[in-house]
């Protein structure tokens, strides 16, 4: 009885749900009769166009989104502190932060030596990892996103200091403390100079540009380019008309800190600025030298350039870019700008070769406005590139390729100035209260050779020999030199050559030569 009431339930059951789905309206293709149309209207025709075509943001309604809600504008103010004094931290601010913390990293890292293998602390385990993580190869790295900071050493790594200054990003860092060389800028700019100074104690100060004061021995050629581009660009801005004056703006380095002698020059000074002193022997004229190039192509007559001349390789034209031929060019004289150049040779100072050498000397080539800057007997001090330049006649004599060297200058002062330039304001005091005094000759002339007892005539003689006269040219017939002869004539032991010894020390200009050799009555001179 169960299993048939059992049977006929699970049978009524069946029935029933098979007169449920009897009973179910089917969807019809008419929409006026389609219940469900009736119920939600077109928006499955909405959904299906903008599953079709995407979401349409740009609604009727857009501007609701953009309405005001101020219960959902107010930010929540935990871990913010406004009663901070701190403020944001300025560019020289940040890079100083960051090269303490990369100093930092790099004495923590000193330690590694002294950890065991089984050392197991936090720091060992922070350095395993940062071993742990592949570096980027140096091809996938765009030079290009952003400016490159040029004291970072990360970027001055496995390339030479020249490939480093030639980057552009590395040109295109943000220079500082312009300042202090504006008052320069004006008296440049006043006395219609073509180059300015900057001194090298400036840039290698905490507060100056130490980067460029560590790249510019290395690589000059390109540091000064780049600092030459930033001079021209500070004057010209300040003073726009000073491009009637000159194009470009030369920066000269003084004070280097180091000094090498003329005879200890080698290949290692090769392309580095270097400082030495000397006096010239030899100057030439002043020749035009090349500085922009232009053409002319002999096929169609077009013009090329502007080419800039470099020292170290020659510019010319390979195709013109009217005609695509392939020469014969032409320089054109009328549009090419020239620029001075002179050659000077200098020689070790004879009072600094020791004793049975010869003086060395080096030729020094002197662009734009430092021609004519010196004569033959001045001694100077120059700040200048070496490098090396071809000439045939050396490897004819030696018998294999060797290069010839020279100086191209950037910086002359001459030691007369520059011992000048260094007296201070109570030295210029004393000095015009002494010419005051009315035995001030008598003084100047007890002040010579002390250590001689007597012979106050000869000292009178030798002071004014020290001071010199004044050149004379009467009615422009005759001139009289100024310069003054001394002839000492006297008993062997009488201190004659101890007066002249005593002069070549004191004058700057001064060699001492005897003829104890030449002649077997002796001679002594000096000039």
């Amino acid at each position: 009885m169960s299993d048939t009431g059992d049977n006929e339930s699970v049978a009524q059951s069946r029935d029933g749900q098979e007169q449920v789905d009897d009973n179910v309206v089917p969807a019809s293709d008419n929409e006026e009769d389609d219940p469900i149309a009736e119920l939600y209207g077109d928006e499955r025709e909405e959904y299906e166009e903008e599953d079709a075509n995407g979401e349409d943001l740009f609604r009727d309604d857009m501007l609701r989104d953009y309405r005001d809600q101020p219960e959902l504008d107010n930010l929540s103010a935990s871990g913010i502190d406004d009663t901070s004094d701190i403020t944001e931290l300025s560019f020289d601010a940040r890079r100083r932060a960051e090269i303490a913390m990369a100093r930092r990293d790099q004495l923590s890292m000193e330690d590694e030596l002294y950890w065991e293998d089984g050392d197991e602390s936090a720091a060992s385990l922070a350095r395993r990892r940062k071993r742990l993580v592949p570096r980027q190869p140096e091809e996938d790295i765009d030079e290009d996103d952003g400016e490159v900071p040029i004291d970072i050493l990360e970027n001055y790594h496995d390339r030479s200091a020249r490939d480093h200054c030639s980057d552009e990003a590395v040109g295109r860092e943000p220079v500082t403390n312009q300042n202090k060389y504006i008052l320069s800028i004006r008296h440049m700019v006043a006395e219609n100079r073509l180059s300015l100074e900057v001194d090298y104690n400036d840039l290698s100060n905490e507060n100056g540009e130490p980067h460029i004061a560590f790249l510019l021995p290395e690589a000059p050629v390109q540091v000064l380019e780049r600092l030459d581009q930033a001079a021209t660009a500070v004057v010209t801005r300040i003073f726009p008309w000073y491009k009637r004056v000159t194009n470009e703006v030369k920066v000269r380095v003084k004070n280097l800190p180091s000094e090498e002698d003329i005879r200890l020059l080698r290949q290692i000074h090769l392309n580095m600025l270097i400082k030495t002193s000397g006096v010239v022997t030899v100057t030439t004229g002043i020749l035009p030298q090349l500085s922009v190039l232009k053409y002319d192509c002999k096929s169609c007559s077009f013009v090329l350039g502007p080419f800039v001349q470099r020292q170290d390789e020659e510019t010319k034209p390979t195709t013109c870019p009217s005609c695509q031929s392939r020469g014969p060019f032409e320089l054109n004289t009328e549009e090419t700008i020239y620029h001075n150049y002179q050659r000077i040779t200098i020689q070790e100072s004879p009072n600094l070769v020791a004793a049975g050498r010869l003086p060395r000397s080096k030729e020094v080539i002197l662009l734009g406005d430092l021609c004519d800057s010196c004569k033959p007997g001045d001694e100077i001090e120059l700040t200048g590139i070496y490098t090396n330049s071809y000439d045939g006649s050396l490897n004819t004599r030696q018998g294999f390729p060797v290069f010839n060297t020279v100086i191209i200058a950037n910086h002359i002062v001459r030691k007369d100035r520059l011992e000048s330039d260094s007296l201070t304001d109570e030295d210029i005091k004393a000095i015009r209260e002494l010419a005051k005094h009315p035995q001030i000759a008598q003084r100047i002339f007890a002040s010579i050779a002390p250590t001689i007892y007597g012979h106050d005539d000869v000292k009178q003689a030798v002071g004014l020999a020290l001071f010199r006269g004044q050149a004379k040219n009467p009615q422009g017939k005759h001139r009289i030199r100024g310069d003054i002869n001394v002839l000492l004539c006297g008993d062997p032991g009488t201190a004659k050559s101890q007066f002249l010894r005593y002069v070549a020390h004191l004058a700057p200009r001064s060699i001492l030569t005897t003829g104890q050799g030449a002649s077997a009555v002796g001679l002594t001179g000096s000039f």
